[in-house]
């Protein structure tokens, strides 16, 4: 398997910009770690692409963490750093008749619900974004936030599906970016093109991993090589990161899962990891929580 790649790239003139990216390798690891088959392993395919390519345009902020809701249906998380270390998830409910759709091949409409964050890193400032719509289709999804939540013209193609041929998961996609006072006869046929391409797996196949080969398909003008990174995946779960969470809840529902006898077993959503945090430990984490002004100071841990 060829090693997965974003590749950054303007055309000659720098008037707009674009990253490619090929993330195969990185979709089949997730569909494995989540034991994902069919259109859901595609979702989450798609959803991993799409998070990449939103970090790709990232200038101050660290990273980013989409998440997709449909209802109760299912929901999707990926978090992806702008060097593209990303993760990602997805928990559906099985007995939806949405999904069941969706798992016979059908094309459903989903009320999504996508909601980023973008954040300088550890305690940064965060940049929120929010946008809903109702489609069968992530693309139109993740193109409707990026026009209510982004100030620059921008769009994405994305495109994951099984090969025909071995039935393995591909995925690829594109994201363009109008640079500052682009001239609306460039910006039209720019979009022109973008709007008449045909889906990316016909451009990209099985087997095109040449990034000059399929750039001078995917934009209309003559390209100029910015830079490349291999996107890999990275979770930062930790038995710190952990603790930092359950502290969050504070020191009055700590206190009460300590006097319930109920030892705390939480598990990382994007890598499937189990952590366990003993009674004696939630006890301290207790002592550490500031108590809240109205929770009063008789509280008496078991």
């Amino acid at each position: 398997m060829f090693q997965d790649y974003l590749f950054y790239g303007t055309d000659v003139e720098t008037r707009y910009a674009f990253r490619m990216i090929h993330l195969t390798s990185l979709a089949r690891h997730a569909q494995a770690l989540h034991g994902l088959v069919g259109p859901q392993a595609e979702l989450l395919g798609k959803g991993l692409l799409t998070g990449v390519l939103l970090a790709s345009i990232l200038e101050d902020e660290e990273r980013i963490n989409v998440r997709f809701h449909a209802g109760n249906d299912f929901t999707m998380g990926v978090e992806t750093t702008r060097h593209a270390v990303t993760r990602g998830y997805l928990e559906s409910n099985s007995e939806s008749a949405i999904i069941q759709e969706m798992n016979r091949g059908e094309q459903p409409v989903f009320p999504w619900v996508v909601r980023s964050l973008r954040s300088k890193g550890q305690g940064g400032h965060l940049f929120e974004g929010i946008s809903g719509i109702e489609t069968s289709s992530l693309e139109v999804a993740a193109n409707d936030h990026l026009e209510t939540s982004y100030q620059m013209n921008t769009r994405v193609r994305v495109d994951c599906w099984h090969s025909p041929s071995d039935g393995q998961l591909c995925a690829v996609g594109v994201i363009y970016l109008e640079l500052p006072n682009l001239k609306p006869e460039v910006s039209q046929e720019l979009w022109n093109h973008v709007n008449q391409l045909p889906p990316l797996r016909t451009i990209f196949g099985d087997s095109n991993h040449d990034p000059d080969k399929l750039a001078s398909q995917l934009i209309p003008h003559a390209v100029r090589a910015i830079n490349s990174v291999n996107p890999s995946w990275g979770c930062s779960c930790s038995n710190d990161s952990v603790e930092r969470m359950l502290k969050q809840l504070g020191r009055a529902e700590l206190v009460s899962m300590v006097n319930e006898g109920t030892p705390a077993e939480i598990r990382c959503h994007y890598c499937n990891k189990y952590f366990n945090v003993s009674l004696a430990r939630m006890r301290e984490l207790a002592d550490e929580c500031e108590p809240h002004p109205d929770s009063g100071q008789s509280v008496l841990l078991n």
